[in-house]
Protein backbone atom coordinates (compact mmCIF):
# COMPACT_ATOMS: atom_id res chain seq x y z
CA UNK A 1 0.00 0.00 0.00
CA UNK A 2 1.30 3.45 -0.94
CA UNK A 3 1.79 5.94 1.86
CA UNK A 4 -0.80 8.71 1.65
CA UNK A 5 -0.02 12.32 2.52
CA UNK A 6 -2.58 15.01 3.22
CA UNK A 7 -2.69 18.49 4.75
CA UNK A 8 -3.57 19.02 8.40
CA UNK A 9 -6.42 21.49 7.91
CA UNK A 10 -6.30 22.90 11.45
CA UNK A 11 -2.52 23.44 11.33
CA UNK A 12 -2.86 25.10 7.93
CA UNK A 13 -5.58 27.36 9.29
CA UNK A 14 -3.35 28.51 12.16
CA UNK A 15 -0.39 29.17 9.86
CA UNK A 16 -2.71 30.92 7.39
CA UNK A 17 -3.92 33.29 10.10
CA UNK A 18 -0.33 34.31 10.84
CA UNK A 19 0.32 34.78 7.13
CA UNK A 20 -2.67 37.08 6.92
CA UNK A 21 -0.88 39.54 9.20
CA UNK A 22 2.28 39.58 7.08
CA UNK A 23 3.10 41.68 4.04
CA UNK A 24 5.82 41.50 1.41
CA UNK A 25 8.06 44.56 1.27
CA UNK A 26 7.37 46.64 -1.86
CA UNK A 27 11.08 46.82 -2.63
CA UNK A 28 11.08 43.07 -3.32
CA UNK A 29 8.87 43.60 -6.37
CA UNK A 30 10.95 46.59 -7.50
CA UNK A 31 14.26 44.73 -7.72
CA UNK A 32 16.38 45.25 -10.87
CA UNK A 33 15.70 41.77 -12.28
CA UNK A 34 12.03 42.70 -12.68
CA UNK A 35 12.27 46.39 -13.51
CA UNK A 36 15.63 47.36 -14.98
CA UNK A 37 15.48 46.02 -18.56
CA UNK A 38 13.57 48.31 -20.94
CA UNK A 39 13.77 46.08 -24.04
CA UNK A 40 10.56 44.10 -23.54
CA UNK A 41 11.43 41.15 -25.77
CA UNK A 42 14.82 40.87 -24.12
CA UNK A 43 13.13 40.89 -20.71
CA UNK A 44 10.83 38.05 -21.78
CA UNK A 45 13.81 36.00 -22.90
CA UNK A 46 15.71 36.71 -19.70
CA UNK A 47 12.80 35.53 -17.54
CA UNK A 48 11.94 32.44 -19.60
CA UNK A 49 15.53 31.22 -19.87
CA UNK A 50 16.43 31.93 -16.25
CA UNK A 51 13.53 29.86 -14.97
CA UNK A 52 14.09 27.08 -17.52
CA UNK A 53 17.39 26.13 -15.85
CA UNK A 54 16.35 27.07 -12.31
CA UNK A 55 16.46 23.77 -10.45
CA UNK A 56 18.73 22.22 -7.87
CA UNK A 57 20.45 25.56 -7.23
CA UNK A 58 22.13 24.61 -3.95
CA UNK A 59 25.63 24.73 -5.46
CA UNK A 60 25.32 28.04 -7.34
CA UNK A 61 27.54 30.62 -5.68
CA UNK A 62 29.63 33.71 -6.22
CA UNK A 63 31.16 34.05 -2.78
CA UNK A 64 32.96 37.40 -3.36
CA UNK A 65 29.58 38.98 -4.15
CA UNK A 66 27.68 37.02 -1.45
CA UNK A 67 25.33 35.63 -4.10
CA UNK A 68 23.90 32.13 -3.86
CA UNK A 69 21.23 30.03 -5.54
CA UNK A 70 18.42 31.98 -7.16
CA UNK A 71 19.94 35.36 -6.21
CA UNK A 72 23.04 34.46 -8.20
CA UNK A 73 20.95 33.18 -11.09
CA UNK A 74 19.01 36.47 -11.17
CA UNK A 75 22.24 38.45 -11.18
CA UNK A 76 23.75 36.42 -14.00
CA UNK A 77 20.71 36.72 -16.28
CA UNK A 78 20.33 40.42 -15.56
CA UNK A 79 23.96 40.84 -16.63
CA UNK A 80 23.32 38.80 -19.78
CA UNK A 81 20.40 41.08 -20.63
CA UNK A 82 22.36 44.27 -20.00
CA UNK A 83 25.14 43.10 -22.31
CA UNK A 84 22.65 41.71 -24.86
CA UNK A 85 24.33 38.33 -24.77
CA UNK A 86 23.62 35.96 -27.67
CA UNK A 87 22.37 33.52 -25.03
CA UNK A 88 19.14 35.55 -24.92
CA UNK A 89 18.45 35.48 -28.65
CA UNK A 90 16.79 32.20 -29.77
CA UNK A 91 18.02 32.47 -33.36
CA UNK A 92 21.60 32.59 -32.14
CA UNK A 93 21.19 29.93 -29.46
CA UNK A 94 19.87 27.33 -31.90
CA UNK A 95 22.65 28.15 -34.36
CA UNK A 96 25.34 27.26 -31.79
CA UNK A 97 26.58 23.83 -30.80
CA UNK A 98 25.71 22.28 -27.46
CA UNK A 99 29.34 22.69 -26.43
CA UNK A 100 29.23 26.42 -27.20
CA UNK A 101 26.04 26.91 -25.22
CA UNK A 102 27.40 24.90 -22.30
CA UNK A 103 30.66 26.83 -22.24
CA UNK A 104 28.87 30.18 -22.40
CA UNK A 105 26.58 29.23 -19.52
CA UNK A 106 29.47 27.95 -17.44
CA UNK A 107 31.43 31.15 -18.03
CA UNK A 108 28.42 33.29 -17.14
CA UNK A 109 28.18 31.51 -13.79
CA UNK A 110 31.80 32.08 -12.85
CA UNK A 111 32.95 35.06 -10.82
CA UNK A 112 36.07 35.11 -13.01
CA UNK A 113 34.11 34.43 -16.23
CA UNK A 114 36.05 31.20 -16.63
CA UNK A 115 34.08 28.08 -17.57
CA UNK A 116 36.51 25.85 -15.66
CA UNK A 117 35.77 27.72 -12.41
CA UNK A 118 31.98 27.72 -12.69
CA UNK A 119 29.57 26.61 -9.97
CA UNK A 120 26.85 25.80 -12.51
CA UNK A 121 26.41 22.06 -12.11
CA UNK A 122 24.34 19.57 -14.16
CA UNK A 123 25.52 21.44 -17.24
CA UNK A 124 24.56 18.81 -19.82
CA UNK A 125 21.01 18.74 -18.48
CA UNK A 126 20.72 22.51 -18.19
CA UNK A 127 22.10 23.06 -21.69
CA UNK A 128 19.64 20.54 -23.13
CA UNK A 129 16.71 22.30 -21.46
CA UNK A 130 18.01 25.70 -22.55
CA UNK A 131 18.49 24.76 -26.18
CA UNK A 132 15.20 22.87 -26.30
CA UNK A 133 13.24 25.86 -25.06
CA UNK A 134 14.88 28.20 -27.56
CA UNK A 135 14.26 25.74 -30.39
CA UNK A 136 10.60 25.60 -29.40
CA UNK A 137 10.12 29.38 -29.35
CA UNK A 138 12.00 29.80 -32.64
CA UNK A 139 10.07 27.14 -34.52
CA UNK A 140 6.64 27.74 -33.00
CA UNK A 141 6.61 31.46 -32.15
CA UNK A 142 9.01 33.16 -34.54
CA UNK A 143 11.77 33.36 -31.91
CA UNK A 144 9.62 35.69 -29.80
CA UNK A 145 8.93 34.64 -26.21
CA UNK A 146 6.35 37.41 -25.98
CA UNK A 147 4.20 35.52 -28.48
CA UNK A 148 3.76 32.65 -26.02
CA UNK A 149 2.23 35.02 -23.49
CA UNK A 150 0.24 36.86 -26.16
CA UNK A 151 -1.23 33.63 -27.50
CA UNK A 152 -2.21 32.47 -24.02
CA UNK A 153 -4.18 35.65 -23.39
CA UNK A 154 -3.15 35.47 -19.76
CA UNK A 155 -4.97 32.16 -19.33
CA UNK A 156 -3.18 29.34 -17.59
CA UNK A 157 -5.54 26.74 -19.02
CA UNK A 158 -7.64 27.43 -22.09
CA UNK A 159 -8.53 24.36 -24.14
CA UNK A 160 -4.90 23.64 -24.94
CA UNK A 161 -3.90 27.28 -25.52
CA UNK A 162 -3.21 28.34 -21.94
CA UNK A 163 0.22 29.26 -20.60
CA UNK A 164 0.61 25.96 -18.74
CA UNK A 165 -0.56 23.99 -21.76
CA UNK A 166 1.73 25.73 -24.25
CA UNK A 167 4.84 25.29 -22.12
CA UNK A 168 4.06 21.65 -21.29
CA UNK A 169 5.43 20.63 -24.69
CA UNK A 170 8.91 21.76 -23.67
CA UNK A 171 11.13 19.56 -21.51
CA UNK A 172 12.16 22.49 -19.31
CA UNK A 173 8.53 23.04 -18.24
CA UNK A 174 7.25 19.46 -18.37
CA UNK A 175 6.73 19.10 -14.61
CA UNK A 176 3.17 17.78 -14.00
CA UNK A 177 2.98 19.92 -10.84
CA UNK A 178 4.06 22.98 -12.86
CA UNK A 179 6.53 24.43 -10.37
CA UNK A 180 8.69 26.26 -12.92
CA UNK A 181 5.76 27.28 -15.12
CA UNK A 182 3.97 28.76 -12.10
CA UNK A 183 7.12 30.53 -10.96
CA UNK A 184 7.69 31.97 -14.44
CA UNK A 185 4.09 33.22 -14.67
CA UNK A 186 4.49 34.88 -11.26
CA UNK A 187 7.64 36.68 -12.44
CA UNK A 188 5.94 37.78 -15.64
CA UNK A 189 3.11 39.29 -13.61
CA UNK A 190 5.51 41.04 -11.26
CA UNK A 191 7.46 42.42 -14.22
CA UNK A 192 4.23 43.87 -15.62
CA UNK A 193 4.23 41.59 -18.67
CA UNK A 194 0.95 39.75 -18.08
CA UNK A 195 -2.05 39.34 -15.79
CA UNK A 196 -3.84 36.19 -14.69
CA UNK A 197 -7.12 35.78 -16.60
CA UNK A 198 -7.99 32.62 -14.65
CA UNK A 199 -6.29 32.91 -11.25
CA UNK A 200 -8.35 29.98 -9.96
CA UNK A 201 -6.21 27.70 -12.15
CA UNK A 202 -2.91 28.88 -10.69
CA UNK A 203 -1.01 26.06 -8.96
CA UNK A 204 1.10 27.35 -6.05
CA UNK A 205 4.86 27.04 -6.56
CA UNK A 206 6.29 24.14 -4.59
CA UNK A 207 10.03 23.64 -4.32
CA UNK A 208 12.20 21.70 -1.88
CA UNK A 209 12.68 24.57 0.59
CA UNK A 210 8.94 24.99 0.88
CA UNK A 211 8.32 21.27 1.34
CA UNK A 212 10.80 21.19 4.21
CA UNK A 213 9.12 24.10 5.98
CA UNK A 214 5.61 22.68 5.65
CA UNK A 215 6.76 19.27 6.89
CA UNK A 216 8.47 20.77 9.92
CA UNK A 217 5.48 22.94 10.71
CA UNK A 218 3.33 19.82 10.87
CA UNK A 219 1.12 20.94 8.01
CA UNK A 220 1.41 17.51 6.35
CA UNK A 221 0.24 14.23 7.83
CA UNK A 222 0.86 10.67 6.62
CA UNK A 223 -1.13 7.47 6.65
CA UNK A 224 2.05 5.71 7.82
CA UNK A 225 4.07 7.50 10.50
CA UNK A 226 7.23 5.63 9.46
CA UNK A 227 7.40 8.11 6.58
CA UNK A 228 8.63 10.71 9.06
CA UNK A 229 11.64 8.52 9.91
CA UNK A 230 12.45 8.16 6.22
CA UNK A 231 12.38 11.92 5.74
CA UNK A 232 14.69 12.50 8.71
CA UNK A 233 17.18 9.99 7.31
CA UNK A 234 17.72 12.01 4.10
CA UNK A 235 17.82 8.84 2.02
CA UNK A 236 17.41 9.69 -1.70
CA UNK A 237 13.94 8.88 -3.00
CA UNK A 238 12.71 7.98 -6.48
CA UNK A 239 9.88 10.53 -6.25
CA UNK A 240 8.62 13.24 -3.93
CA UNK A 241 5.03 12.19 -4.37
CA UNK A 242 2.78 12.21 -2.42
CA UNK A 243 4.55 14.89 -0.35
CA UNK A 244 4.60 17.59 -3.00
CA UNK A 245 0.91 17.26 -3.88
CA UNK A 246 -0.05 17.43 -0.21
CA UNK A 247 2.11 20.55 0.22
CA UNK A 248 0.40 22.23 -2.74
CA UNK A 249 -3.00 21.42 -1.20
CA UNK A 250 -1.78 22.87 2.11
CA UNK A 251 -0.84 26.16 0.43
CA UNK A 252 -4.27 26.34 -1.19
CA UNK A 253 -5.85 26.07 2.26
CA UNK A 254 -3.56 28.80 3.59
CA UNK A 255 -4.37 31.02 0.62
CA UNK A 256 -8.06 30.88 1.50
CA UNK A 257 -7.38 31.72 5.15
CA UNK A 258 -4.69 34.39 4.70
CA UNK A 259 -6.32 36.38 1.93
CA UNK A 260 -3.06 36.44 -0.06
CA UNK A 261 -3.01 35.49 -3.74
CA UNK A 262 -1.77 31.94 -4.38
CA UNK A 263 1.39 33.18 -6.14
CA UNK A 264 2.39 35.17 -3.04
CA UNK A 265 2.74 31.97 -0.96
CA UNK A 266 6.15 31.41 -2.57
CA UNK A 267 7.38 34.76 -1.25
CA UNK A 268 6.75 33.70 2.33
CA UNK A 269 7.77 30.05 2.40
CA UNK A 270 10.72 30.00 0.00
CA UNK A 271 12.79 32.58 1.93
CA UNK A 272 11.72 31.00 5.22
CA UNK A 273 13.11 27.63 4.14
CA UNK A 274 16.17 29.18 2.59
CA UNK A 275 17.19 31.22 5.62
CA UNK A 276 15.29 30.49 8.83
CA UNK A 277 14.43 26.81 8.53
CA UNK A 278 17.35 25.08 6.87
CA UNK A 279 20.39 23.32 8.34
CA UNK A 280 20.00 25.75 11.22
CA UNK A 281 16.63 26.90 12.52
CA UNK A 282 15.77 30.28 13.98
CA UNK A 283 13.53 28.68 16.61
CA UNK A 284 16.35 26.57 18.07
CA UNK A 285 19.66 28.13 16.99
CA UNK A 286 18.45 31.75 17.09
CA UNK A 287 20.28 32.43 13.84
CA UNK A 288 19.48 32.19 10.13
CA UNK A 289 21.44 30.37 7.43
CA UNK A 290 21.69 33.47 5.24
CA UNK A 291 23.12 36.84 6.13
CA UNK A 292 21.22 39.00 5.66
CA UNK A 293 18.22 36.74 6.26
CA UNK A 294 16.20 36.39 3.05
CA UNK A 295 12.89 36.11 4.91
CA UNK A 296 13.53 39.32 6.85
CA UNK A 297 14.58 41.27 3.75
CA UNK A 298 11.49 40.15 1.79
CA UNK A 299 8.75 40.23 4.44
CA UNK A 300 7.78 43.10 6.70
CA UNK A 301 8.06 41.15 9.96
CA UNK A 302 9.35 43.73 12.42
CA UNK A 303 11.47 42.01 15.08
CA UNK A 304 13.12 38.83 13.81
CA UNK A 305 14.61 37.48 17.02
CA UNK A 306 12.05 34.68 17.00
CA UNK A 307 10.32 32.97 14.08
CA UNK A 308 6.88 34.50 13.69
CA UNK A 309 5.39 31.04 13.04
CA UNK A 310 6.61 29.50 16.33
CA UNK A 311 3.19 29.62 18.08
CA UNK A 312 1.63 27.42 15.38
CA UNK A 313 4.65 25.34 14.29
CA UNK A 314 5.04 21.77 15.52
CA UNK A 315 8.78 21.77 14.87
CA UNK A 316 9.39 24.74 17.14
CA UNK A 317 8.66 22.57 20.15
CA UNK A 318 9.20 19.05 18.85
CA UNK A 319 12.59 17.92 17.56
CA UNK A 320 11.00 15.02 15.72
CA UNK A 321 9.40 17.53 13.37
CA UNK A 322 12.17 20.13 13.46
CA UNK A 323 14.65 17.59 12.03
CA UNK A 324 12.47 16.56 9.09
CA UNK A 325 13.89 17.06 5.60
CA UNK A 326 12.28 17.29 2.21
CA UNK A 327 12.36 14.20 -0.04
CA UNK A 328 15.70 14.13 -1.87
CA UNK A 329 14.98 13.46 -5.53
CA UNK A 330 16.94 13.90 -8.75
CA UNK A 331 14.77 16.05 -10.96
CA UNK A 332 14.90 19.09 -13.21
CA UNK A 333 11.32 20.00 -12.24
CA UNK A 334 12.51 22.31 -9.45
Amino acid sequence: MKVQAFPDAERCRRIGEILGKLRIRNIFYERPFLKEIDDIELKYSMLFNAVAICHQTRNLACIPENLFGWDYLEGVFLSLAKTRSWLLFPDEVVARSTIEVSDALLSAFSCKRCSKESTLDRIEERSRLYIGLNQFVKHSYGALFSEIVKNSGGYLRNNGNGFYEILASTEAFSDPKLKKASFLFKLLMEAGLTDASDPENYIPVMDYHMQRVLLRMGCIEFSDSSMLDKLRSKIPASTDEPVRSACIDALKLMTNVSGHAPWVMNDFFWPLGRSCCNETTLCKDRMCSKSPCTFFTITDTGDHTNCIFEPACKGAGDERYRTLWEPLVETHYY
